[in-house]
């Protein structure tokens, strides 16, 4: 599942501001409190944790505030969309675009408490 995390076709840019639409790499739904972390680059270019915004249910919500949010969830057929601040990259016509997504699994405890997952993708994409 984890080479669908990307949706192709949904790179976009706005000024220094990047985004693009993930899917979830489970099966079932999950509340957003289970999103323990983003890590994404553009061409190399980390964007930073404190710049990324989280939109699912036409919510935005910054990546602090999901571990209070058990009351809303994000589903398995919904996208969410990530954005966040980019540095100025170079013009191409194509832009390699790597994401992980860590999900607390809340039903799932081992010896060493709930399950964390991590699951990669990366694609090559033009902007949408």
């Amino acid at each position: 599942m984890s080479e669908q995390i990307i949706e192709p076709g949904t790179l976009t840019f706005r000024g220094d501001r990047v985004r693009v639409s993930v899917r979830m790499p489970w099966y079932r739904a999950l509340p957003l409190s289970s999103v323990a972390g983003v890590g994404w680059t553009v061409d190399g270019a980390e964007v930073p944790q404190e710049s990324i915004t989280w939109t699912v249910d036409g919510r935005t919500h910054r990546l602090d505030e999901l571990p209070a949010r058990h009351d809303l969830w994000w589903y398995v057929l919904d996208s969410a969309e990530i954005e966040g601040a980019l540095p100025a990259l170079a013009d191409r016509d194509e832009h390699e675009v790597s994401v992980t997504l860590s999900l607390y699994i809340p039903y799932i405890t081992t010896d060493l408490g709930v399950l964390r997952i991590e699951e990669s993708d990366t694609k090559t994409m033009a902007e949408a």
